[in-house]
């Protein structure tokens, strides 16, 4: 799923999918068949960070539905946060053309991981990117985000 930013900017958020051989073989750990994980992976393209790390499935309806509340014009928080507030969702606009800006900010600690690895200056900075999207869009975004969770789950 890419969001198509102001000033030709671009983020680029995508899930993928979990597989349980390969689960396997970095935990030693024999999943059950009917087995459903709590959490999916997703890569995070936003300015000159390309972010790999997992976020709860609730996290991410948590998303989809903040979509299709803007898309049905019903009444929404202006700011979501998501992945342990490293991910937001902000509602600066709200007309025909909503406008959202999306902030990744690495200055923000993830509970259970250690210390930082690279550029701590790096890491530390926030990223955003704002975005103008109109209902077809919110469309797109919807069905594209389902569409990602719905695979990112499947069984190999």
């Amino acid at each position: 799923m890419i969001f198509n930013g102001i000033n030709n900017q671009k983020v680029e958020f995508r899930l993928i999918p979990f597989d349980p051989h390969e689960f396997e073989l970095m935990t030693g750990i024999i999943l059950e068949d009917d087995y459903l994980p709590d959490d999916v992976g997703f890569n995070l393209i936003i300015g000159n960070r390309d972010m790999l790390a997992s976020m709860l499935i609730s996290d991410v309806i948590k998303i989809v539905d903040w979509f299709e509340d803007l898309l049905y014009n019903k009444v929404v928080d202006s700011h979501l946060s998501v992945y342990h507030g490293q991910l937001c969702f902000d509602l600066l606009k709200n007309n025909t053309k909503k406008i959202i800006r999306i902030t990744n900010d690495g200055s923000i600690p993830i509970p259970g991981v250690g210390g930082y690895s690279g550029d701590l200056e790096e890491i530390l900075k926030m990223y955003f990117v704002e975005c103008e999207i109109n209902e077809m869009e919110l469309q797109t975004i919807i069905i594209d985000l389902k569409n990602e969770l719905y695979h990112s789950l499947k069984r190999n």
